[in-house]
């Protein structure tokens, strides 16, 4: 078997008791659907949410469970806790409706990014990742079947409760919602703060 240089890893476990964490931020996502304007960046549709919700008490809930997987995944990159910390710099709502979908795109000057899904109807669109060694799209053949390590781009099947983590620099795209019912993500960005030197 051949070693695995340069593979990318991606974070991805069931929130226990999401059933409760989700119910509540369904009624969130209401009331500020309603109170506030959407804005736009990699949503086609959809309603997104203003940026700063891991300001807002009323996802405090979910930022701890965020906050705490993404400081054990920062430990698996080698993440040195004795220089910086590891912040919160967004967190945002996505709900994407019938048709509507999330362009392919990367979360610059973030070190860990992610997706909380909330609610996931059926064929409401999977995350897509691509590889990020754009220069093998140059040497293309034929394969069997599409595996981890011959695919330009592989989906991530989602579901209620679900909380996916990578990389920032990762490029990733949500597919159309081609369900009859709207579909709910929280998406955050990680980045570091340095400790004052001693």
């Amino acid at each position: 078997m051949p070693e695995t240089w340069f593979s990318v890893p991606i974070w991805a476990r069931k929130v226990v008791k999401h059933e409760s964490i989700n119910k509540h931020l369904l009624q969130v996502t209401e009331q500020m659907e309603i109170e506030t304007k959407s804005i736009t960046r990699s949503n086609v549709g959809g309603w997104h949410s203003i940026s700063s919700l891991h300001q807002d008490e009323r996802f405090a809930d979910i930022r701890k469970i965020i906050g705490r997987t993404s400081a054990e995944c920062a430990k698996h990159l080698g993440f040195d806790f004795t220089k910086a910390n590891l912040v919160f710099q967004e967190m945002w709502i996505n709900k994407n409706s019938p048709g509507d979908y999330n362009k392919a795109h990367v979360h610059p000057n973030a070190v860990l990014s992610g997706s909380y899904y909330v609610k996931v109807p059926q064929n409401s669109g999977n995350i897509e990742f691509y590889d990020p060694v754009r220069e093998r799209i140059m040497s293309v053949y034929p394969i069997k079947k599409r595996t981890k390590v011959n695919s330009q781009a592989l989906e991530y099947r989602c579901s209620d409760g679900l909380l996916v983590i990578f990389p920032s620099w990762l490029q990733h795209s949500v597919q159309p919602n081609r369900s009859d019912d709207f579909r709910v993500s929280i998406a955050f960005n990680m980045g570091y703060q340095p400790l004052p030197r001693r």
